[in-house]
């Protein structure tokens, strides 16, 4: 993680306490490990149940960085989806074993009766959407898609069929990370796993950027359907 990305981290970190607020559950699993979890539901939008999503954080997935990503998290809740951002028990993120954690979690998560049964929605940022993408591939049939933005496929080992997967991929022109330059690759290698993959470049966008909605809405709502 480079300074410039801790920096952004540190800047959200200092707006957004006291302005958003999140709910809090541990997630005990059956090997005795436990995962917390901070929830944000919709508002004005019904009484629910409401679909899930499971939003996966950059960097090593712990609190600090999770709590970097409530933004994210309260946008989506204002758009009808209760939201789930699982903070990772070893800092490690939720890759390998640790993203096998995660079907569990939803497991867990959708017994709540304010949360939907079924499918739920896997999005991530800067390290969350690589593992996002790990993640979904391996039981795409539990999912309505991919949001990684961005995201790319850094274990391509670990990667199975995404058996017609929509996946939304968007990856900044000027990212510092480069991650701009693996694009046609992650490309080919999502289609090549069978993925939907609607991907491109957001103009003039470093590594972590403003959501498009105008394009990531109609996306939602077409894989909802």
């Amino acid at each position: 993680m480079t300074m410039k990305f801790l920096r952004n981290l540190i800047l959200l970190l200092t707006l957004l306490p006291g302005l958003i607020h999140a709910e809090e559950e541990i997630v005990m699993l059956e090997d005795g490990s436990s995962v917390k979890v901070f929830l944000f539901y919709p508002k004005d939008h019904g009484e629910g149940p409401w679909p899930l999503t499971v939003l996966m954080s950059g960097g090593t997935g712990n609190e600090y960085v999770a709590r970097a990503q409530f933004w994210l998290g309260h946008e989506l809740a204002n758009r009808g989806w209760v939201i789930a951002v699982p903070v990772s028990p070893d800092g490690n993120s939720f890759f390998g074993e640790s993203g096998e954690k995660i079907p569990l979690v939803i497991e867990h998560l959708q017994k709540l009766s304010a949360i939907e049964d079924g499918k739920s929605l896997l999005v991530g940022v800067s390290n969350g959407g690589s593992s996002a993408i790990e993640i979904a591939s391996r039981n795409p049939e539990k999912y309505f898609g991919v949001v990684a933005v961005p995201g790319i496929i850094k274990n391509p080992d670990a990667i199975g069929n995404f058996r017609d997967l929509p996946v939304y991929v968007r990856i900044g022109e000027d990212d510092f990370l480069r991650w701009n330059r693996l694009l046609p690759l992650l490309e080919r290698q999502l289609t090549a796993a069978g993925a939907k993959v609607d991907a491109q470049l957001v103009p003039g966008a470093s590594h972590v950027f403003p959501i498009d909605w105008d394009e990531l809405q109609p996306w939602l709502d077409n894989v909802r359907n």
